[in-house]
């Protein structure tokens, strides 16, 4: 069993997708979790799901918080800290994106991606390093086989993507001394409010999902929690010697020719 009990955890984008799944599967193994995202009644419902999972209430934190804003940022690590006393982990996982082409991409929007995908983890990681040092922690970024490889209308998605994959490296070797490690997940098409959000319709999503049958060897999309098992496995002891380590979690799609 993953060695995660009794652990102070942060999540980021935990009201939704990738970010709830792992809030919940993270639950059966008794940690102190921190669960942040901006929908305060999808938090809600998390929390409710980990207490379902036989997780207390007591050791749920939920933290509305927005991550275009430094303030709700800092408040994420010193509400954190404040209620559990330390960190143990980070999880990196609020992030989003819009279907739009290079030409009509507004700095607006560049900015804005820029700031939720890349700048908030970074500024998480040095804010949360301190504590992490202490304990001798664990960073795990959730990041996107986008990183890797070009699709259509997520140029600035990508760039952010690629961009969170080399720190994710720089900040292991950086952190490496303090024996606290940083990896990154890097799923594929996983099924989860992602794409509609980013501008799909409901026909396109469809078909959208249909189509990774062929694209992911492995078959079709993957589930939120395979991607959560990734995750706990970097953030938990059973991966004690590892970091710098970018693992696709995508049906083997990254291993096909583009």
């Amino acid at each position: 069993m993953a060695s995660l009990k009794d652990k102070v955890i942060i999540i980021t984008g935990a009201s939704s997708g990738i970010g709830a799944a792992t809030a919940v599967h993270f639950a059966e193994l008794q940690p102190y979790l921190s669960l942040s995202g901006r929908d305060e009644d999808n938090l809600r419902h998390v929390a409710k799901l980990c207490e379902g999972a036989g997780l207390s209430s007591e050791r749920i934190l939920l933290i509305t918080a927005d991550l275009n804003k430094d303030e709700d940022i800092r408040q994420i690590v010193d509400n954190t800290v404040k209620r559990f006393g330390r960190i143990d982990v980070l999880v990196n996982n609020a992030g989003f994106s819009e279907y739009v082409s290079f030409a009509d991409t507004s700095l607006d929007l560049f900015d804005r991606m820029i700031r939720v995908n890349i700048r908030a983890p970074f500024f998480l990681c040095q804010l949360c390093a301190p504590y992490l040092i202490q304990t001798k922690g664990s960073i795990v970024n959730v990041s996107s086989i986008s990183g890797q490889r070009a699709f259509p209308a997520a140029m600035v998605y990508g760039i952010t993507k690629s961009g969170l994959d080399n720190f994710t490296k720089n900040l292991a070797i950086e952190l490496a001394s303090h024996k606290v490690r940083v990896n990154s997940v890097n799923p594929g098409v996983i099924v989860t409010p992602f794409q509609m959000r980013a501008g799909m319709t409901p026909d396109t999503y469809k078909q959208y999902l249909e189509a990774q049958a062929e694209k992911q060897p492995l078959g079709g999309p993957g589930d939120p929690v395979e991607v959560a098992k990734a995750i706990k496995f970097l953030a938990s002891d059973e991966s004690s010697f590892i970091t710098g380590e970018l693992l696709f979690v995508d049906g083997g799609r990254h291993t096909k020719p583009v």
